[in-house]
């Protein structure tokens, strides 16, 4: 059995799609970690503290605040690349029992469903992960429910993993 479909991708479309990733990169305790240094860091600088603690904290915090935005602005700037490197923004997805394809105006990609760790659903798109960095987007609209119950079903004979 087989399924194609076409997707239609756009920039607000690309921007949710890494946003989704952030979040869920990045994860709560990150940010509750940052908050918490955030507050300490504001303690000791109301009690004019200028001891080395309040350097480390800073320190933290740059860091952590900067590996965020770097992780969001690196993934957003690959992805508009790919997109605007397309003649349109359209790409045909191809789903068989073994393999799934994508064809686009910047070339064709076919991988075994077992290259894919993990699907992230999303409520627009869902993320097809490769590696822990690495992801493809694929617009639900795009996907009729009888597909979207296809990947779901390869991927998970695969052993990848579908996280919602």
């Amino acid at each position: 059995m087989s399924y194609e479909t076409t997707l239609i991708f756009s920039e607000p479309l690309l921007r949710k799609a890494v946003f989704g990733f952030w979040r869920r990169s990045i994860g709560v305790s990150f940010l509750v970690a940052l908050l918490v240094v955030t507050i300490s860091l504001g303690v000791l600088l109301v009690q004019s503290d200028a001891s080395w603690v309040t350097g480390v904290l800073a320190t933290v915090l740059f860091f952590g605040v900067l590996f965020a935005a770097a992780l969001y602005f690196i993934h957003y700037r690959a992805s508009l690349r790919k997109f605007r490197a397309m003649s349109n923004s359209q790409a045909i997805f191809r789903a068989e029992e073994s393999s799934f394809t994508i064809i686009s105006s910047i070339g064709t990609v076919t991988y075994q469903w077992s290259t894919i760790k993990e699907l992230w659903l999303f409520p627009q798109v869902w993320l097809l992960l490769f590696t822990p960095a690495q992801f493809s987007t694929l617009p639900v609209e795009c996907l009729p429910p009888e597909m979207q119950v296809y990947i779901i079903q390869r991927i998970r004979a695969a052993g990848g993993k579908v996280a919602g």
